[in-house]
């Protein structure tokens, strides 16, 4: 048995790229999947993509990563020429009402969000660099499924132990049902003959009247439904192969 929360990070020193990974996943009926970091893009999500495939279902995921490296050539730095053409016309227009002593420094510019977008050239990567990034992908990867799995088993303990006392107070119930349906039945008998008073009782009726509200608080069938509730919750818990498929959509992969 898995939970669907779980977490798991690393940080990895490499001989020319340091990265940091980290999945996080909450509850979530159905699977989606959100990217977020500087090592994000097509080629890296495609790894991650291939790493998580078959082995999770259910949940919603946070995948961030993060890729630096020595190496400059490996960047590709993005320029966004219309949001900066932009800015400046904005500038224009401000200096004709407020005068010339309005400037933007190239430090100020560069402060301005999505101006500059600094992406790596993952496909330039030598083999062998992305062999061990995938590699530490891997390693992140398989301690959030460790992480989920260790929390799966801490709540199927929880869920036994509450089956077991289930069971329990379904004994003591059983023990007392049928001399709480005995009761119901004589208690009723009884208030109808104090209501009659002086007349004259018709015991045939009285008895059906009493025999319906017994089995009215009868309470049998609810103690064999939940009895068959706990037996079916505990070879899910220990056989998740027999829980009962649920409606899936398609996969989603937002970015962040």
């Amino acid at each position: 048995m898995k939970s669907m929360t779980g977490f798991a990070e690393g940080r990895f020193e490499l001989e020319a790229i340091a990265l940091y990974v980290s999945f996080r996943s909450w509850n979530h009926r159905f699977l989606e999947v959100a990217f977020k970091g500087s090592g994000v893009n097509p080629e890296t999500e495609k790894w991650f993509k291939d790493i998580m495939k078959d082995n999770v279902s259910r949940g919603r995921i946070e995948v961030s990563f993060d890729l630096f490296q020595q190496d400059q050539s490996k960047y590709a730095i993005q320029l966004n020429e219309p949001l900066l053409t932009g800015v400046l016309d904005k500038l224009v227009h401000l200096k004709q009402p407020y005068g010339e002593n309005i400037t933007l420094s190239m430090d100020a510019l560069l402060k301005i969000p999505m101006i500059f977008r600094l992406e790596y050239a993952a496909e330039h990567f030598a083999e062998k660099d992305a062999a061990q990034i995938r590699g530490c992908i891997e390693k992140v990867f398989k301690d959030f499924l460790h992480s989920r799995e260790t929390e799966g088993l801490a709540m199927a303990a929880g869920l036994l132990g509450n089956c077991d006392k289930i069971r329990a107070n379904l004994e003591t119930i059983k023990a007392e049902a049928d001399q709480v349906e005995k009761e119901i039945f004589t208690r009723f008998k009884e208030k109808i003959a104090k209501y009659l008073g002086e007349l004259e009782p018709d015991e045939r009726r009285i008895v059906q009247e009493a025999a319906i509200m017994a089995e009215k608080g009868c309470i049998n069938e609810e103690i064999q439904r939940l009895e068959t509730h706990v037996k079916r919750l505990n070879v899910l818990v220990h056989d998740p192969r027999l829980e009962v498929k649920m409606e899936r959509k398609p996969i989603s992969w937002p970015r962040k």
